[in-house]
């Protein structure tokens, strides 16, 4: 959400042919109700991404063939432009490739979090990337064959998220970013889901829910602790204090569906 047009410098937008674009955020600051345009699609083209960033941020792409491209995002790499420009190419692709995602990173303390449609994952140091020009083939994400599949999706994580992942069939798998382990660029992934033979991953996102259960939690410790400093106040000074109380039952916790970690040879 966008509170402020000046919460950060450019709006990133980038299309599944590989093409970015960069634009200044205060170009979308309008009170008209029909909406502006954002980026002139070329014919058969589509946003696959939008992303709020920062002249010292790095883009990273992520194709569906296991390809990546990170870039830097500064005026002398990556130009502003108009909002009704295609933009310059982001990436470039073998045949049959296509731009699944890009993202923004400011540092290399994230990960790069992906799901094949086979349902393997894998999760590597953004660190593993070197930043590269914009427009190139980029270098590899994961080693894919045919029993993986392509890339379903791919995210930059931190340790303490949630990642939601929605298989063809309708259900969703939940797994804590720490359950799978950090590993190199080159390794292949870990079994991620066991899919009936007729099921396939077909998208993966972060779990909003989970920041919105933390907020709720700081904000249940900040009032449990300004209620414990008022009665220790009133017992201080001989006033009739009020009973605690009695704490909330422990909820259930939402189920995660497991899965197995069989770390798969080169």
């Amino acid at each position: 959400d966008i509170s402020d047009y000046r919460q950060a410098q450019y709006l990133v937008l980038a299309t599944r042919e590989g093409l970015v674009k960069k634009t200044a955020l205060t170009e979308y600051d309008t009170n008209r109700q029909a909406g502006i345009i954002a980026v002139n699609l070329r014919e058969g083209d589509e946003l696959v991404s939008a992303m709020l960033a920062d002249e010292s941020d790095h883009v990273f792409c992520v194709s569906h063939l296991g390809m990546s491209l990170r870039f830097e995002a500064n005026d002398e790499a990556l130009r502003p432009m108009g909002r009704s420009t295609s933009g310059v190419k982001g990436m470039s692709f073998r045949d049959g490739d296509y731009l699944l995602t890009a993202a923004v990173t400011s540092s290399d303390d994230a990960y790069v979090f992906i799901v094949t449609e086979g349902g393997y994952a894998k999760r590597t140091s953004v660190s593993q990337y070197r930043i590269q020009k914009r427009g190139g083939l980029g270098i590899k994400v994961a080693k894919l064959n045919e029993e993986r599949g392509g890339l379903a999706g791919a995210l930059l994580v931190h340790d303490d998220e949630e990642v939601l992942v929605i298989l063809g069939s309708g259900k969703v798998v939940r797994s804590n970013v720490a359950e799978v382990s950090v590993t190199g660029r080159d390794s292949m992934g870990v079994t991620f889901a066991r899919l009936d033979n007729s099921d396939y991953v077909i998208a993966i996102a972060q779990n909003a829910d989970r920041e919105l259960e933390k907020d709720d939690e700081d904000a249940e410790g900040d009032e449990t602790a300004e209620s414990a400093t008022e009665t220790a106040l009133e017992t201080s000074t001989g006033g009739e204090s009020t009973p605690a109380e009695s704490a909330p039952s422990e909820t259930v916790a939402d189920s995660v569906t497991s899965f197995e970690q069989d770390e798969t040879e080169d």
